[in-house]
């Protein structure tokens, strides 16, 4: 599960005693990617700024519902992609490139997000959550993260690769089958196993509040695959971290791993890893100063001192 960085915490311990430079920063640690992944699903440029200011207001004024455990880098992003599914009245956007082309029927930035049948996360997801909602699904995202991480160790890249094409890009085992070029029945395998891991880990650490768990037809049910792809797309375990994006970019990691991360950015497509790449090349750009010129007039009242 990705957690709060150092640098973003001390920021929120700034913005929370009304000093307007932590603001500052953070708005612009986060503006570019931002930007780069609302333009990737709006027409106007101008429409795709207006969400990001919106989305820095609404983290503003809903602070004290955040909380310091999960990915600030996430939690805006799940903020700015609810703002753009209420821009498309109520239709879903998806979090991959590969997922719009073979549900969509193509790729085109200009169009409403098509809709899918799996479930909307709104930007409150983390804040809403009851305590014993949040004990399961936290011992979820563990089991899930502890399966990503062993195969990452091994280097496993293809069955990681298929199992992100089935879970968080939540494409159908035929595609997947023939993207990967292995039989279908194999690819239903790897999901098979990946669940049924996920299962033996929760279960391993004693009791844990997920209905039918304890069941071992939980494996085989679609309620276990649409969790795993609930907790996969809400807390991103896969994205590869910023800096890792980055020696993509320049061509420094291990063969494998660049192998990896260009099948995550660029075939299955990520959108919201494409848009830190975007970022990245688009550092030195002017549009991030006037970006957050905006956002700082708009929430500049947050810290007017009495």
């Amino acid at each position: 599960m990705a957690e709060l960085t150092e640098a973003d915490r001390y920021l929120l311990e700034q913005i929370r005693k009304g000093e307007p430079d932590g603001w500052t920063q953070l708005v612009g640690r986060y503006q570019g990617r931002l930007l780069a992944f609302a333009r990737s699903r709006l027409q106007k440029k101008a429409e795709a700024e207006d969400l990001v200011q919106e989305t820095f207001i609404t983290f503003l004024t809903n602070l004290s519902k955040f909380r310091d455990a999960y990915s600030l880098e996430t939690y805006l992003f799940t903020i700015l992609r609810r703002k753009v599914i209420d821009f498309f009245r109520g239709r879903q956007t998806r979090t991959c490139f590969l997922t719009d082309v073979l549900q969509g029927g193509q790729a085109d930035s200009s169009r409403a997000p098509a809709d899918v049948t799996s479930p909307e996360m709104s930007a409150s997801w983390y804040a809403r959550r009851d305590e014993t909602s949040d004990q399961g699904r936290r011992a979820l995202s563990a089991a899930v993260t502890e399966l990503i991480n062993r195969l990452k160790s091994a280097q496993n890249f293809r069955d990681l690769m298929i199992m992100e094409m089935v879970f968080y890009g939540q494409l159908r085992n035929k595609d997947v089958a023939r993207i990967a070029g292995i039989d279908e029945k194999h690819v239903a395998l790897i999901k098979h196993r990946a669940i049924k891991e996920v299962r033996e880990h929760i279960l391993s650490q004693g009791p844990a509040d997920i209905a039918g768990v304890d069941s071992p037809s939980w494996e085989s049910s679609e309620t276990s695959a649409s969790m795993l792809t609930e907790v996969w797309e809400a807390e991103r375990l896969t994205c590869p971290k910023r800096s890792t994006i980055g020696r993509f970019m320049l061509g420094t990691l291990d063969k494998p791993w660049q192998e990896y991360v260009d099948f995550h950015v660029n075939r299955l497509g990520c959108h919201f890893c494409r848009a830190n790449l975007e970022d990245l090349q688009k550092q030195t750009a002017e549009e991030p100063k006037v970006m957050q010129d905006r956002v700082m007039q708009s929430t500049i009242g947050f810290f007017r001192k009495p």
